[in-house]
């Protein structure tokens, strides 16, 4: 169905119920980064196909509101006749910049609607103040009125879930449960609800592929104090997997989940329920508060908390898959320049193409992210993941890899590089280099970082950005974060790398995190260059140590900008890479 007439129908719909503004999410009931467009509520009524961004519909108009990562890819993907594109900056995330919208439009009597299953309980109160506070009133919808005038119906096909060896996860599904179990019992929690679909991967040592670019499978859990219900599709849970999982483990039909929280309506008054605000949505919530229980918000799982700190069979597992992951990169651009030393024309999309093809015969059960294979002006597209299938890649102009994918443990791998199309046959501009060397001098300075036991991500994030921005043309921006957490989920958080002030928590040893600088301009191109690394022990405390091990690339080096110690870093980091 055309866009505008969705929107039209929307407001039909807005109008009908007297609603003013219609809060669009960009993702499901569990809360996940990535959905399949066909049923991403955003994406239909704005185009715009970034996993993250919210929009705000009203009478007239609608706003969208976009990180750095989609400032240039939102204005390339919208009507810009229908679609206002809120370009947010570093000091706010596009959630705060959605509610100060509405701070800003509204006022009191008016009525704004919600979808109560894809909102988290943490950004219904931020909203909640705002309503008290303007005088507003809400409907919340436990439906999405979208997906309906879109005629969107969900189609979820089983996929069997699979066991991670201990080989891999390091320690059994049960030793789990019972460590998390003790750290309930220090504060007093009798349940507790996950609806992080990574946590319950991580907890049950299980994998699937049900959503995209992801290891998860779709589930709920209620963790007792002898027990944990896990409800999902049972046609996904084969009789091999239930035999491995001793009585503290069932395994519940997912429409029964619902049932299980109104049951607790029976011993009202007599339990302490804990709930992560941030990764619940508003809908269970109001199923919790149904019950009578006292409710606990737990802003910091110890689930998420045990996830983001790998252990050693857990790192050696990760290692190799980035050891793959490299090979992929390094094989693929070994690939494009022997075309173009053989004038063979090759798109953006073939060597898309090529890259997953790659993955594929280095095992890799998914990708975690779609390809992003960008070259020339469109390097500047940060998450540039629709390569053009006519757009040639000419010998001399940049090209900008990221790329990741899941193995069999279910972990995801990211990685970034940018290469100058043709190698040493071409020749690189001085722009090229100046630009390249720069974000070099960022990640080397990120790489070599001086950790202490008190290193916090926004520290690293500092550093990095300190070294990339100085002496900078303005014309080329950084417009995103150092980096994110990696494992089970491509952006795991904690740790968080960026100048905000979440990012202000320590990085602890077992840590995976990417160093990912980049400059972009979007009359020009961008660099970005990413490595994925983790936090050690050595005789002096801590480092980092990288996981990925991909060279830099020597045509694109500019020696006279780097100085003393920064050469010896690279010195360093090449004589110890692949390719």
């Amino acid at each position: 169905m055309d866009q505008k007439v969705i929107l039209d129908k929307l407001r039909d719909f807005m109008k009908k119920e007297n609603l003013d503004f219609f809060i669009v999410n960009a993702t499901d009931e569990y809360l996940s980064e990535y959905i399949k467009l066909s049923e991403n509520s955003r994406y239909i009524i704005t185009g715009f196909s970034g996993s993250t961004g919210d929009a705000l519909v009203t009478l007239k108009d609608v706003y969208l509101f976009v990180d750095g990562r989609y400032h240039l890819q939102a204005d390339n993907e919208t009507d810009k006749k229908l679609i206002t594109v809120v370009k947010v900056g570093m000091e706010i995330s596009p959630f705060t910049a959605l509610v100060d919208k509405i701070t800003e439009l509204s006022h009191q009597g008016q009525n704004i609607a919600l979808v109560s299953t894809k909102i988290s309980y943490s950004s219904h109160k931020r909203l909640n103040e705002v309503f008290r506070i303007k005088g507003l009133r809400h409907q919340e919808y436990d439906y999405d009125p979208i997906l309906e005038i879109a005629d969107i119906k969900s189609q979820r096909i089983p996929e069997l879930i699979r066991y991670i060896p201990t080989t891999i996860s390091g320690i059994t599904a049960e030793e789990k449960f019972g460590i998390v179990k003790s750290k309930f019992d220090d504060n007093n929690i009798d349940i507790y609800v996950l609806s992080k679909l990574e946590e319950i991967a991580y907890i049950t040592n299980l994998r699937g592929d049900e959503i995209p670019y992801s290891s998860v499978f779709k589930a709920k859990a209620i963790m007792y104090k002898d027990k944990i219900s896990i409800f999902t599709d049972k046609n996904k849970i084969t009789r091999d997997i239930k035999e491995k999982f001793d009585i503290k483990f069932e395994f519940l039909p997912d429409d029964s989940f619902l049932e299980h929280l109104n049951n607790l309506k029976n011993i009202a008054n007599s339990l302490n329920i804990g709930f992560n605000p941030n990764t619940t949505n508003l809908f269970t919530y109001r199923k919790l508060e149904d019950t009578g229980n006292k409710l606990s918000e737990i802003d910091k799982s110890p689930i998420t908390q045990m996830m983001t700190i790998k252990n050693q069979a857990e790192l050696d597992h990760m290692q190799d898959c980035f050891r793959r992951t490299d090979i992929v990169v390094n094989r693929a651009i070994v690939w494009l320049n022997q075309r173009l030393e053989n004038e063979v024309k090759t798109t953006e999309k073939d060597f898309a193409d090529k890259v997953k093809a790659l993955f594929i015969e280095e095992g890799a059960y998914g990708l975690s992210f779609e390809v992003i294979a960008a070259s020339g002006k469109n390097t500047a597209i940060i998450h540039y993941t629709n390569p053009d299938s006519e757009k040639p890649i000419n010998k001399g102009e940049l090209v900008l890899l990221d790329c990741g994918a899941y193995f069999e443990g279910g972990y995801a791998t990211d990685m970034t590089r940018t290469f100058l199309a043709g190698g040493r046959r071409a020749e690189a501009s001085n722009k090229a280099k100046e630009v390249y060397t720069t974000v070099l001098k960022g990640v080397l300075n990120g790489l070599y970082y001086h950790f202490t036991s008190e290193t916090t991500g926004y520290d690293i994030d500092k550093t990095v950005r300190e070294v990339v921005t100085k002496d900078t043309d303005e014309s080329f921006k950084f417009a995103h974060g150092t980096g994110h957490g990696v494992g089970i989920a491509v952006h795991e958080a904690p740790p968080r790398i960026s100048p905000a002030e979440a990012s202000k928590t320590k990085l602890e040893v077992g840590m995976c995190f990417t160093i990912e600088p980049g400059l972009y301009n979007d009359n020009w191109g961008g660099v970005r260059i990413e490595n994925t690394v983790t936090v050690i022990h050595n005789e002096f405390g801590r480092k980092i140590k990288t996981l990925t091990r991909s060279k830099f690339d020597e045509n694109l080096i500019d020696y006279d900008m780097l100085n003393k110690q920064e050469i010896e870093w690279l010195e360093d980091y090449q004589k110890r890479a692949m390719g």
